[in-house]
């Protein structure tokens, strides 16, 4: 009898898997603003799409690069967007292919959520002195990986962090995406990352050891 049951649900246990290897296509809405988006090896983000897959579904973010598509800030735009699997991509590159194959419609619209509801707080140790040569950057570990994660170049400056030569600091920061008018060539090319304090969770007088020569 179990046997004839297990026999009977098969098609139906088989039917409901996602098959990443095929193609297929599916109904994005683009938010008229861009939040960030984790890159794949390493720390950091980048700015990314604020994207609804499907009338339902919850707003979240993508790296994705959507071929054929040029996104307008202040502009909402729904898309039949194809996906296209891609063999044996390289480990720092996306496996899928993702191409707008029809634009479905285009509206101006205010942000249907806060951008900051989906960007990650990240949580640091930053390194008593600073790489040679980079004036502005710091050595930190990422302590989602723990306490004995790599020391590693964080090259970019943290709003609202007073850095003192000699201290060690645990702090809790978050990336957001901001537009630059006055460099922005377009839409596209005029985003960046910066990286907001959120809380200083220690501050210790102490030489960090093990910092890469």
């Amino acid at each position: 009898m179990k046997r004839l049951l297990l026999f009977l649900l098969l098609p139906f246990t088989l039917g409901s898997c996602d098959n990443d290897d095929e193609s297929r296509t599916e109904i994005w809405t683009i938010a008229p603003e861009k939040g960030v988006a984790g890159i794949t090896m390493g720390f950091g983000h980048v700015p990314a799409y604020i994207v609804r897959k499907g009338e339902n579904a919850s707003w979240t973010t993508t790296a994705a690069r959507i071929e054929g598509f040029t996104f307008e800030r202040g502009i909402q735009t729904t898309l039949r967007v194809r996906i296209d699997p891609i063999a044996n991509p390289p480990a720092d590159a996306s496996d899928k292919r993702y191409t707008m194959e029809e634009l479905l419609s285009r509206t101006p619209a205010e942000m249907p959520v806060d951008p900051l509801t989906l960007s990650p707080e990240c949580e640091v140790l930053v390194a008593s002195g600073r790489p040679a040569g980079e004036a502005s950057a710091y050595w930190i570990r990422d302590l989602r990986y723990g306490e004995d994660a790599l020391w590693q170049i964080f090259p970019w400056e943290i709003e609202g962090f007073g850095f003192t030569p000699g201290h060690e600091y645990r702090l809790r920061i978050q990336p957001v995406a901001l537009f630059d008018e006055s460099a922005a060539a377009d839409d596209e090319n005029g985003w960046r990352v910066k990286y907001r304090l959120k809380e200083t969770l220690s501050d210790e007088e102490k030489e960090s050891e093990g910092l890469p020569e």
